[in-house]
């Protein structure tokens, strides 16, 4: 095969089918959340939420797929102390700039939206920064159980289920990221994230990969607006947004 380009990954190449683990693998939900998720709460970093809850579908249907398969459904949650206390300060371009109160643990704003509503036995994690390992139990919890895969879905692509992915990659984890279970409030940030991803640090899939490696009723996400050689720009909130 030709050398892989950012285009011609874009076009559509590198997207056959792949097998998922279905042993020894774990399901990391990122950051299904209020704040990012619901425009009556707090982040506000898009113009509308309606990219970041594209990953819905797709999200929902790889949790009941790894519960069907008894996969460990893992859900990570950004949260930050009362006050905002240990949120970093603006660096850079942006130094100065005051911190805007978000996040706060016990707020509604840092809750799992409803539809995917963690259930007993499911692990919630709150994490403070952008890995799901950084300062988490995430690591523990894996050796714990013996787990050598990982399969990340939510949001956002660029930063959370990015930063998430290279760290488990660099940890030795073999890593899936779901390209129709995540979304980002840029396009240009959430495809080269994901040609980031696949360049290096792990395999870019399908729900409809994942649904078929663990034996679940193989549905993919019926209408998710981006697809890789048939979808990469032309998208109705883009025209809402510009509007």
């Amino acid at each position: 095969m030709a050398r892989k380009t950012f285009q011609g990954w874009l076009d559509g190449e590198y997207s056959s089918p792949v097998d998922v683990p279905a042993s020894d693998v774990a399901l990391i939900v990122v950051d299904m959340q209020n704040a990012f998720l619901r425009e009556e709460y707090s982040l506000g970093i898009a113009e509308t939420q309606e990219p970041f809850a594209a990953a819905i579908p797709g999200t929902a249907n790889l949790i009941a797929a790894a519960r069907l398969a008894g996969v460990p459904v893992i859900y990570t949650r950004y949260a930050y102390l009362p006050g905002n206390e240990d949120q970093l300060s603006p660096t850079g371009r942006l130094e100065g700039t005051p911190l805007t109160p978000r996040l706060v643990e016990g707020t509604v704003d840092i809750e799992i939206i409803d539809e995917l509503a963690p259930e007993p036995g499911d692990i919630v994690l709150d994490k403070s920064r952008p890995s799901a390992f950084y300062g988490t139990r995430l690591e523990p919890f894996l050796t714990a159980k013996g787990i050598r895969s990982v399969v990340i879905c939510g949001v956002t692509t660029n930063i959370c289920v990015e930063t998430t992915a290279r760290d488990a990659s660099q940890k030795g984890y073999k890593t899936f990221v779901v390209e129709d279970a995540v979304g980002e409030a840029e396009l240009s940030r959430h495809w080269h994230a994901l040609y980031t991803i696949e360049f290096l640090f792990g395999t870019v899939c399908t729900v409809a990969d994942v649904q078929h490696s663990w034996g679940a009723p193989v549905t993919g996400v019926p209408g998710y607006p981006l697809k890789r050689g048939e979808n990469v720009t032309n998208l109705a909130w883009l025209e809402t947004a510009a509007s």
